[in-house]
């Protein structure tokens, strides 16, 4: 079973056009989604940590229209999550200095919350596996150990497995040093429409694997 799953939640402002969403309300549709599929796992697996790309450093090369919508999102999302009794405790991992100072403040309150939980659900936002392996580099000292302590993933294990949605076969800049070895699955389903059902089939086929970690 595996212990750590992983998402790339790709596909958001295509389902806005393909449906006729504005921006704002398909990508908070896909922070629903997040997590209500974060929810199910935890509930109907013996999975302990779930994270997930929600934005990428290079993201931000987008239109400023896209970011501010973005930005906008976030603010939202982190306002309903606020003094939510969830049975995991939420960690966001990246350059969080781009945000204003509101939203520092609820990502800094919410990691807060429910710290004692067991369970980990990990945001990425506004991160490069790139820069992480580039930071962890410049702070590295003689010892391997104290270099992989410099990257911000260090105390979560790596995935087990990562699904990435919205049809395109990449990992896009996504914990690079981290999934040398883990199971990849893709999906054409834009993010909002993932459902139950292909987490389901996704850990089944993982289930069916022979991980052998190069031996």
């Amino acid at each position: 079973m595996p212990n750590h799953i992983s998402f790339i939640m790709d596909g958001n402002n295509r389902w806005s056009k393909l449906n006729n969403y504005n921006q704002h309300d398909a990508y908070k549709k896909g922070g629903n989604k997040l997590i209500t599929l974060a929810n199910y796992i935890f509930d109907n697996y013996k999975t302990n940590f779930v994270s997930a790309f929600a934005l990428s450093n290079n993201n931000l090369k987008r239109s400023k229209k896209i970011i501010d919508t973005l930005k906008s999102v976030l603010l939202v999302f982190l306002k309903d999550t606020l003094n939510k009794n969830y049975n995991f405790q939420i960690i966001f991992i990246g350059d969080l200095n781009f945000f204003n100072e509101e939203t520092r403040k609820l990502l800094n309150e919410i990691q807060l919350q429910n710290i004692n939980k067991k369970k980990k659900l990990i945001i990425f936002l506004n991160y490069s596996g790139r820069k992480d392996i580039e930071t962890a580099y410049t702070n590295k000292t003689k010892q391997k150990n104290n270099y992989l302590k410099s990257l911000s993933t260090y105390n979560i294990p790596d995935p087990d497995m990562l699904i990435r949605s919205g049809g395109y076969q990449r990992i896009s800049d996504f914990m690079l040093y981290q999934i040398a070895f883990t199971e990849l699955f893709f999906s054409n389903k834009l993010w909002p429409d993932l459902s139950k059902r292909d987490i389901n089939n996704f850990i089944n086929k993982y289930k069916s694997t022979k991980r052998k970690f190069g031996i």
